[in-house]
């Protein structure tokens, strides 16, 4: 059962690896948005957006409704923002050592006040 659990969280990861599907959950947080206004915000084409969302709605990450001929999408559960908000935490706290490590490198390769 365990490895089950792993291999759906795979999917879920897999269905998350891209920017341009990050950038629609970000969007999503906390609210619907009608596929048209995603298409503006994202700036990019209705079918690259079809792509994007099939993918996102077989993974079970986002659901749509249809209103007329719009169509709205919104998260399945708010925790998949707050998932990729914590990854994001762990990449901000992990640039920022970075930025310290590289600070202390002087331009010759040498370490500030090591001998």
């Amino acid at each position: 059962m365990r490895q089950k659990i792993f291999e759906m969280q795979c999917e879920i990861c897999k269905a998350l690896g891209h920017p341009v599907r990050l950038a629609i959950v970000d969007r999503l947080d906390e609210r619907e948005i009608a596929a048209a206004d995603l298409l503006e915000e994202l700036k990019i084409s209705k079918a690259n957006l079809s792509k994007h969302m099939t993918l996102l709605v077989h993974a079970g990450i986002v659901e749509h409704r249809r209103e007329g001929r719009n169509i709205f999408y919104r998260l399945t559960d708010p925790e998949i923002h707050r998932a990729c908000t914590i990854m994001r935490s762990i990449l901000y706290r992990r640039l920022k050592q970075g930025v310290k490590l590289a600070s202390a490198i002087t331009p010759e390769g040498t370490h500030r006040g090591l001998p």
